[in-house]
């Protein structure tokens, strides 16, 4: 017996758990393996003859109908790229291909290699690196990112913006008499009260301990800052129920208004938090510009 009469190629795709598919020049399907099923949810028989781009996500057709070009032309001879592509029941499952384009066949075959586990693990680090772990709030590192952003924005465009800079009266005296696991409801109570006092599109985050940061972005003037400031304010007028711990709870906020407290990030949350000392220092539960 020769070589080829001990083995079915088709057979030997079948035990892949990666799946293998050949399209045709026209982005049709002419074959998947069995691996294929297990993958994208559809049998064989459902997609053979169908178009490949029905079943990628709308999201990812721009850049595989790139892909696909790019292969075609000879410009890419072994590609690997990423997309995302539509289960049969609706779930988005993230692929790592490996194409290589046959002449001799006027096909494509390519392996998909399901890396969803892998990106959602990388996702949720993201998401770790850039946020608080107690509040679910924007830690400094992305709220440094925001303001360089909206900061860029406002000098193109000519944009009014304000910070305010908040810090917990009294935080210290709740974590010592109540305890650490009291003091930490009373920052996600707060984290909540601070997001609700704000339009969709600021900023709500915490630099750290008992302090936070707010965005206010596109601001008509700085009356409005006055109004959405008192809107924080007033929040903290309702007592904070903490299961059998009720706590009355007042901010120290202090106020930099963009151009005129600052134009790069240092100096507009450095102007803040000085403004906020003064406030702390005088007792007032109440905002304190700093004089020129």
């Amino acid at each position: 017996m020769i070589k080829n009469e001990l083995i079915n190629v088709e057979e030997v795709l079948d035990l892949m758990l990666d799946a293998v598919c050949v399209v045709d020049k026209q982005g049709t399907f002419v074959f998947v393996s069995a691996a294929f099923e297990q993958i994208f949810g559809y049998t064989a028989d459902e997609v053979v003859g169908k178009k490949m781009i029905n079943y990628v996500y709308e999201g990812d057709h721009y850049k595989t109908h790139n892909a696909v070009t790019s292969l075609l032309s000879g410009e890419t001879v072994n590609p690997r790229f990423e997309n995302r592509w539509m289960r049969k029941d609706g779930q988005i499952v993230h692929i790592l291909w490996s194409v290589r384009w046959s002449e001799q066949h006027q096909v494509r075959i390519a392996v998909a290699h399901d890396i969803t586990e892998r990106k959602v693990m990388e996702e949720q680090l993201q998401y770790m690196a850039r946020h608080d772990v107690l509040t679910g709030l924007p830690n400094r590192s992305l709220l440094m990112e925001r303001l360089e952003k909206v900061i860029i924005s406002a000098t193109t465009n000519n944009t009014f913006f304000s910070l305010l800079f908040i810090d917990i009266n009294g935080f210290k005296a709740v974590n010592d008499t109540h305890g650490h696991e009291t003091g930490d409801k009373l920052l996600c109570a707060i984290a909540k009260r601070l997001s609700a006092s704000v339009r969709h599109y600021d900023t709500v985050g915490r630099l750290g301990g008992d302090e936070f940061l707010i965005i206010l972005d596109n601001l008509s003037s700085s009356h409005e800052t006055v109004r959405i400031k008192n809107k924080v304010l007033t929040e903290f007028k309702a007592v904070f129920k903490l299961d059998d711990v009720l706590l009355n709870i007042s901010p120290s906020i202090g106020i930099a208004n963009y151009p005129e407290h600052g134009q790069t990030d240092h100096e507009l949350i450095k102007y803040a938090d000085q403004a906020m000392y003064k406030n702390k220092q005088q007792g007032l539960d109440n905002v304190t510009y700093l004089p020129q």
